[in-house]
């Protein structure tokens, strides 16, 4: 939020820059500090393979349903069974951390699911309400600055500021300024070139990316099934944008 509190400024605050408060306070809910509640909620009763999964799998998904209804974007058939073999991937890539689950991780899945339907909405509205991307992930950071900051205070107090400074900064620079900023501005600026839809897809890679540096930061190779998941996870997403091989004309 202090990050982008400049980029936030520059507008007028009284309609937060054209968008609305009414709009902004949405995009906030759909993509700020409430969205992170419910995914890091989900942790509490699922493994972090289901979220790597469930989260990033089922956004395409969900955003095609949004885009199918406010923007009449056909689903074809090889779109939809790019989006079942993608999810097929996935699934075939997290299956180790799949079946690994305790009573209560369906739980921990349905607040996954929510957060992925949360942020496709996101993703829809920034094209639907025509909203600058930079500025749009501006509102969002700040507005949740503001709203969750004090509620964070009361329910925790500040422990954060007792951490070694080393570790602040490790933090601010990492979920701050890469994850926070870059990667989300990035994501958005996306919306308005490609469209929500096929921007979505992308997110889907995050579990590959994942395992393909597990593999060279960590030394842990992807077995069969792995390697099978990724394979099916970049057929699945070149299918669902739309692309043939060459020489198919069909």
């Amino acid at each position: 939020g202090l990050i982008l509190l400049p980029v936030f400024l520059k507008r007028p605050i009284r309609n937060l820059g054209g968008i609305g408060w009414g709009r902004g306070i949405v995009i906030m809910i759909l993509a700020g500090w409430c969205f992170n509640l419910v995914i890091m909620s989900g942790f509490k009763y699922a493994p972090a393979a289901h979220g790597a999964i469930f989260t990033p799998g089922t956004l395409p998904m969900f955003t095609a349903l949004y885009s199918y209804f406010l923007f009449k974007e056909r689903l074809s058939i090889s779109r939809i069974t790019g989006l079942m073999v993608l999810m097929g991937g996935l699934l075939t890539l997290g299956w180790g951390g799949l079946i690994e689950s305790g009573p209560e991780a369906w739980k921990g899945d349905l607040l996954f699911l929510t957060a992925s339907a949360s942020w496709a909405a996101f993703t829809v509205s920034i094209r639907y309400w025509n909203i600058d991307p930079v500025y749009g992930v501006s509102v969002v950071a700040v507005l949740s600055l503001v709203s969750f900051t004090p509620i964070y205070i009361f329910y925790f107090g500040s422990p954060f500021l007792t951490l070694p400074i080393e570790e602040i900064i490790l933090q601010v620079i990492y979920q701050g300024v890469f994850v926070g900023v870059i990667a989300v501005i990035l994501f958005t600026i996306c919306i308005p070139v490609i469209g929500p839809a096929r921007t979505a897809l992308f997110m889907a890679l995050v579990p590959v990316f994942g395992t393909l540096l597990g593999a060279l930061i960590l030394d842990e190779v992807p077995g069969t099934i792995e390697f099978s998941g990724i394979v099916l996870v970049i057929f699945g997403m070149a299918a669902a944008m739309g692309m043939r091989l060459p020489g198919n004309k069909s």
